[in-house]
């Protein structure tokens, strides 16, 4: 079984909704309330975001962290 990498994850998802709503990194610090070198350490150095990072992070892209990770493997149920 091949192990997620869930670092990768978050900012593919993350950049995926900054292209939908047509947001920088920089506003989506802003939005989120939380410091533009926070968002670019998990980007850049593939930091680990924090659980309340991204409650920010998703209230400030206006969704809720269920549909942040309504994605496989996240959605889906072991059988």
């Amino acid at each position: 079984m091949k192990e997620i990498n869930h670092g990768e994850y978050f900012i593919d998802r993350l950049y995926y909704y900054m292209r939908v709503k047509n947001l920088t990194l920089h506003r989506v610090s802003i939005l989120a309330g939380i410091t533009n070198s926070t968002l670019s350490n998990i980007i850049y150095r593939k930091s680990a975001p924090k659980l309340d990072t991204i409650y920010k992070v998703c209230e400030g892209l206006g969704i809720s962290v269920k549909d942040f990770f309504d994605f496989p493997p996240y959605n889906q149920k072991d059988r």
